[in-house]
């Protein structure tokens, strides 16, 4: 019992002298561990994204630790934003800012700043920008990237999504047009429908009664009384168009037939011109045989007349 007591004692000295050591070494261990694994998680937009927008070009970063600087840390701070830079795919640099995320641990936005380059710092549809981040970019605790971090976006392109756009809005311009004619064209269709099924119905003054409530009596006066009314109506319209159709065709006639109260002369309408009668050759053997018979008959008439 007393080796059993001595070898319990021996056992827990043991455990006494190595327990400190032990824990030193596993803070040893997480302090290393803690100063060199900065790292990326994601990225928004991820490397390699097409079809970015142009205006207000930004990356959102989220790094598996918290690295906003406190604001006592202005020096950490500046270091820190020379860590990133924007390039395009000829090699110039654009300026950046650099945002710390209050909300989210380890957030950070970095955006282009093309006004502070002024206008050769535009910012180009349709071009390739890479962030470089820099290896010795610091969290909080200290620790720093294991090496340097790039992200690669391409712009869109605007001119071919103008015309995108443009021709998409143009088929739907033509969907609509055409959707709504041919609604348009149905709702003709039924309605034209219907009344041709009313028509050939007629009205059924029970179904009617039933419907509103009043009598088949009063239902069939309102029916004639609406008939009358049409019938009436019809008459007016038929009239008015016979009417005019008559003032038409008699506009027509005046318009076509010029005329005169009477025979006049031309010396009225202030002409000299007479008239000059000849006889022909043909006409003087039958004029001269006029003239003999009458003589022999003793036609005094004819002699005063030839005489004068």
């Amino acid at each position: 019992m007393k080796r059993i007591s001595a070898l319990i004692c021996a056992m827990m000295l043991v455990l006494a002298v190595l327990a400190p050591a032990c824990f030193a070494a596993d803070k040893v261990a997480d302090d290393t561990q803690a100063k060199t694994s900065l790292e990326i998680v994601n990225s928004s937009p991820e490397d390699g994204t097409e079809g970015v927008a142009v205006d207000n070009l930004s990356i959102k970063i989220q790094f598996n630790k918290a690295v906003k600087p406190s604001d006592k840390d202005a020096d950490v701070r500046a270091a820190n934003a020379k860590q990133f830079k924007f390039t395009d795919e000829d090699g110039k640099k654009i300026p950046t800012r650099v945002y710390y995320s209050d909300e989210t641990e380890g957030l950070i936005l970095v955006a282009a700043d093309p006004m502070a380059a002024g206008k050769n710092g535009q910012m180009k549809s349709d071009m390739e920008y890479t962030l470089h981040i820099g290896k010795n970019f610091k969290a909080t605790d200290g620790s720093t990237l294991a090496a340097p971090q790039t992200i690669v976006v391409k712009t869109l392109n605007q001119m071919r999504s103008t015309i995108i756009y443009m021709v998409l809005m143009g088929l739907m311009m033509v969907g609509m047009v055409f959707f709504s004619i041919r609604s348009t064209k149905k709702a003709q269709e039924k309605e034209e429908e219907e009344k041709k099924k009313a028509k050939q119905a007629g009205l059924n003054p029970y179904k009617e009664a039933k419907k509103t409530g009043k009598t088949v009596a009063e239902i069939v006066e309102i029916e004639n009384k609406k008939k009358s009314k049409q019938a009436i109506e019809e008459a007016k319209r038929r009239e008015e168009l016979a009417a005019l159709e008559a003032k038409i065709l008699e506009e027509m006639r005046k318009e076509n037939n010029k005329r005169v109260s009477g025979p006049r002369p031309i010396s009225a309408a202030g002409s000299d011109y007479k008239v000059k009668v000849k006889i022909t050759k043909k006409e003087e053997p039958a004029k001269k045989k006029e003239y003999n018979n009458a003589k022999k008959s003793g036609s005094h008439g004819y002699q005063k007349k030839h005489k004068k």
